[in-house]
């Protein structure tokens, strides 16, 4: 049994032990009974729909429990989340300059070299693939991701030896009481409980590097971010609900009809079944069905009538429904509705969707995540980041800046030679430092180096090229 679930039966008594999401849950991970659940059966169970229970308690998912939970059954939520970890593992460590330069060679940067060997290997159970995709889960579901740093006491922070992702369901933050005014400003979270079979283990907040995802800092003055799941409770609950209808109706189809007595002139006269013929003709209409060891038709000896019992399965619009719950997790965590696998969009479609991925999600996050490296690794010199460039839908994108880029660089030479711009301008334009003294026109700098470029000219012309060494037939 894995660490969560010792770690939560011993803190829930039995009587709190009820199945969640129907019978997918039932002797899976105990959770307490609240009014935050949907829906609650007449027997404390959750999504079913039998005793006519209908007021329904909706899903809580500020509560971390539930958020955990709902990415273990909720298969499109759990999707969209897997999804971004797969895609934020493509990225390639890098090691820049603050000018955002490459370092080429790290190894002649001790420092440098050590981290890196230590994200190829984070711990001994993982490699950095693995570590990767478990802190983007995690950071996704509970909005963010506490990791443990180990080092030698007394050793700079590039010789950690390795690095943990802790879950935020057993590992909570101790808070003190800090004094906006001090400096050194001080964290809020002075350390981090782990507790487990009875047991309580501290890490201090100077050996966590808090990976963050949400925006906003709502959880009780600890400056720990939202899930982004919060105020998706409607639509995750939507999602259970339309399709615990749909399998009800797969299983309990209810009657399909009714088998009457047909009243012809002819007959004689009827009288009403009495209950043993009843049961009798339902032990005997037992062997009809759809199934292989069932038969189709019925042959009577007197005369009946089928009235056909029907309901448009349409008119519930689960499919609808639970399409919009998916569309709303897409839209909240940044993930393109186009890539997922109901919406046959186009290849074109597809392909701008995962640009857009890339550049408005995957990127943005993954600076914001190597920033916490860069800042407890204390890197002032140098920095950290992860690199798409290689993915394939950004290949476009840099082909396309690459030739925008030498548009524009002909167009700054032509009004550079015209007299039109300075030197400088045009560095400028370009991004680039300006160079002290060439605040001039191309004239100017033509008096200066005219007679250079002109010898150099000349040189060129005086290039004899070789002769053809290759023999005549």
């Amino acid at each position: 049994m894995n660490l969560i679930k010792l770690a939560l039966r011993s803190a829930i008594t039995p009587w709190q032990r009820p199945s969640l999401f129907g019978s997918v849950g039932s002797g899976a991970l105990p959770i307490p009974i609240t009014t935050d659940f949907i829906p609650l059966d007449s027997h404390g169970n959750v999504m079913y729909t039998r005793d006519g229970n209908v007021n329904p308690h909706w899903l809580g998912l500020s509560n971390q429990m539930m958020q955990y939970w709902s990415y273990k059954f909720v298969a499109p939520l759990a999707s969209v989340i897997d999804r971004i970890a797969e895609a934020d593992t493509n990225g390639k460590l890098e090691f820049l300059y603050e000018d955002d330069t490459t370092i080429r060679n790290i190894n002649k940067i001790p420092a440098l070299s050590r981290i890196k060997a230590l994200f190829k290997k984070p711990n001994p159970t993982q490699t950095w693939e693995e570590f990767n995709s478990q802190q983007v889960i995690l950071s996704k579901i509970f909005g963010y991701c506490p990791v443990l740093a180990l080092r030698p006491a007394g050793m700079d922070k590039s010789y950690t030896t390795s690095l943990w992702n802790l879950h935020p369901l057993i590992v909570k933050p101790e808070i003190q009481d800090v004094n906006l005014y001090d400096r050194p400003l001080k964290s809020v979270i002075k350390r981090w409980k782990y507790g487990y079979g009875g047991r309580e283990y501290y890490f201090d907040n100077e050996d966590i590097i808090l990976v963050k995802d949400g925006f906003i800092d709502a959880h009780e003055g600890t400056f720990l971010p939202k899930s982004k799941l919060e105020g998706l409770d409607f639509y995750v609950s939507n999602i259970c609900a339309s399709l615990e209808a749909d399998n009800v109706l797969l299983k309990k189809k209810g009657p399909l009809g009714v088998f009457t007595h047909d009243p012809k002139p002819d007959v004689a006269g009827w009288e009403p079944m009495k209950p043993e013929m009843k049961q009798a003709l339902q032990d005997d209409l037992s062997q009809y069905g759809l199934s292989w060891g069932q038969m189709q038709y019925v042959i009577s000896k007197n005369p009946v009538r089928w009235e056909p019992m029907s309901f448009n399965l349409r008119d519930l619009m689960t499919k609808e429904t639970a399409r919009q719950g998916v569309d709303t997790i897409c839209d909240r965590f940044g993930y393109p509705a186009e890539l997922m696998s109901g919406k046959n969009a186009t290849y074109e479609n597809r392909s701008s969707a995962e640009r857009y991925f890339y550049q408005n999600n995957i990127i943005p996050f993954s600076l914001r995540r190597m920033s916490s490296y860069n800042n407890f690794f204390e890197l002032k010199d140098y920095k950290m980041i992860l690199d798409y460039d290689h993915v394939s839908v950004l290949q476009e994108d840099i082909l396309k800046s690459g030739q925008a880029m030498k548009s524009q660089a002909d167009g700054l030479d032509v009004l550079w030679k015209a007299g039109l711009i300075t030197f400088n301008q045009v560095q400028i334009e370009l991004g680039n430092d300006t160079v002290e003294g060439m605040d001039i026109y191309y004239g100017e700098w033509l008096k200066t180096h005219g007679k250079e470029i002109a010898k150099l000219a000349q040189n060129v012309k005086q290039v004899v090229a070789p002769k053809d060494s290759g023999t005549k037939d």
